[in-house]
């Protein structure tokens, strides 16, 4: 996604000093609905949700979709998205790339335990002559190895969950899955 210039006038900050309306913005980002379920979320009258929408859309923050069906969904745009998420998939990215350096260090780390040779070091004698002892790669290595591919796996998923949920979110449910209201 292209970053999102967003020109701040005086009805842009007329129109976002509403608490409302931010409410309204701040439940559109997990996922498109119609006025009856920002409605019963927000726990307001149809009449004033559908007014802040209109406000909402006129400066365009939120969009109106018709895609066909019996009800009309209003979703983020581009602008309300940057507005709220001023940075996109930015973090998402971070994570991916953490999550595979993690990963990356920590194959290397178990491959440099794997492949150390082992070494026959004689003893220092306490009382006499030593005996070679064999003496393997560090377990430090192991266990760094370890540490590093966990918390790699562990960035790796979560940014892939974190991006299914945001990806979800610009997407559209079912309708026929949810309450819907029809709007005439």
């Amino acid at each position: 996604m292209e970053p999102v210039d967003i020109v701040l006038t005086k009805d842009t900050f007329e129109v976002l000093a509403s608490e409302t309306r931010l409410d309204i913005l701040k439940t559109l980002t997990t996922r498109r609905m119609t006025i009856t379920e920002l409605a019963d979320n927000l726990n307001l009258a149809k009449s004033t949700v559908h007014h802040h929408l209109q406000r909402l859309a006129d400066a365009g923050f939120v969009a109106a979709g018709d895609d066909g069906h019996a009800w009309v969904y209003y979703a983020l745009t581009p602008e309300g998205q940057a507005l709220l998420q001023p940075h996109g998939g930015a973090r998402i990215w971070i994570l991916l790339a953490a999550g595979l350096a993690s990963l990356a260090g920590g194959v290397c780390a178990l491959a440099a335990f794997l492949t150390a040779p082992i070494r026959e070091v004689p003893v220092p004698p306490l009382a006499g002559g030593g005996v070679p002892v064999p003496e393997g790669p560090p377990v430090e290595l192991l266990v760094a190895g370890i540490a590093l591919v966990v918390i790699g796996g562990v960035l790796v998923t979560y940014a892939c969950a974190r991006w299914r949920k945001r990806r979800a979110a610009t997407q559209s449910p079912n309708p026929a899955g949810g309450e819907a209201t029809r709007l005439i």
